[in-house]
């Protein structure tokens, strides 16, 4: 009689692996996992390609992505870095948002915030309070209070 327990019990619990792999792997693959900074705050289901400019330092990097992940919140933000009527490379830039700092109207990748700390620390605060739980009209108001004696800032629209 042991003799036939035992190989029926390793059979329903080899059953009883695979299915759960089976189940539980594709809830793996949709989890949230470590970006390329060690956090677990930004899901490896839409990891930009950053252009060689965008990875200058892993600041610049992170403010990239984050920008890039989270556009429908740093369109949002105004800049102070100057970028509303700027001369850069023999071209005038007027920007309306920190998004535009980093994304281009085209989608692709804007060089600006490469060479802009300004932007990256807006960015980069915005992203630290976001994640604490501040709502996004909260850090807009403590990012104009914060920097708006910087420079001249975009005429961006605040949040709904």
């Amino acid at each position: 009689m042991k003799s036939k327990i035992i190989p029926a019990a390793i059979a329903i619990v080899s059953i009883l692996i695979i299915v759960y792999t089976l189940v539980n792997g594709t809830q793996l693959i949709d989890k949230k996992s470590d970006d390329i900074f060690g956090r677990k705050n930004i899901s490896k289901s839409w990891m930009p390609e950053l252009p060689e400019f965008a990875q200058k330092t892993s600041r610049v990097a992170e403010a990239y992505i984050y920008a890039a992940q989270n556009q429908d919140k740093v369109m949002y933000l105004a800049c102070y870095c100057g970028c509303a009527g700027m001369q850069h490379s023999e071209k005038l830039i007027s920007h309306k948002s920190l998004k535009d700092c980093y994304i281009k109207a085209d989608g692709s990748f804007e060089p600006h915030a490469a060479e802009c700390k300004l932007c990256n620390d807006i960015t980069l605060e915005a992203r630290d309070m976001l994640m604490k739980g501040s709502s996004l009209k909260d850090v807009r108001k403590t990012i104009d209070d914060m920097y708006s004696g910087r420079g001249v800032g975009t005429d961006t629209p605040m949040p709904p």
